[in-house]
């Protein structure tokens, strides 16, 4: 499974032939049919793999943080931190590179979103909460926010920069435009 999504992330999944996979691993091909009955079983297997070592994660947000931009980094940083680290940085480049063409990474791309979405409203809210931003609907700033971490953890996987400092810009503009 590793060597699918290393394999995937790098050629695009389309472009993997168990025997490509089967070459990495260091086995032969037909090897593979006694795991997995097909290169498809192999994908599904991968995917539910990692889906569940994303449900195993906690993004931890910072609740005694001392103030918004250090509790909104500590969420934006656990998110990049999880999706920059192998298995999940594979996972999470084939679902961005098959979201268009196929409906079921759509889907997940999907979760991922509402996910991030989610955790950053309840980060927001808290930070209103303690009057420390003025938000007047965390929903479109937690949308905000999120597309802008999106696109962060894009820059990350490929290596266009360092992600501390591109969070650090992140938060520190968040928290500028609402206070």
């Amino acid at each position: 499974m590793t060597a699918l999504l290393t394999l995937g992330e790098e050629k695009g999944l389309a472009n993997v032939s168990l025997a490509d996979i089967a070459r990495e691993v260091g086995i032969r091909k037909a090897s593979i049919y006694s795991h997995f009955e097909s290169q498809q079983a192999l994908t599904d297997s991968a995917m539910s793999y990692c889906a569940e070592l994303l449900s195993e994660r906690e993004f931890t947000v910072d609740f005694k943080a001392p103030d918004a931009g250090s509790l909104i980094f500590s969420l934006a940083d656990s998110f990049l931190q999880t999706f920059t680290e192998t298995p999940l940085s594979s996972y999470y480049s084939i679902i961005r590179q098959q979201m268009l063409f196929d409906p079921v990474f759509s889907a997940l791309n999907d979760r991922l979103e509402a996910m991030l979405t989610a955790r950053a409203r309840v980060a927001l809210e808290f930070c209103v909460q303690r009057g420390w931003l003025d938000i007047h609907d965390t929903d479109i700033a937690a949308d905000f926010f999120s597309c802008a971490l999106t696109d962060a953890l894009c820059s990350a996987l490929s290596c266009e920069s360092d992600y501390t400092l591109r969070l650090e810009r992140l938060t520190e503009g968040l928290v500028v435009l609402f206070s």
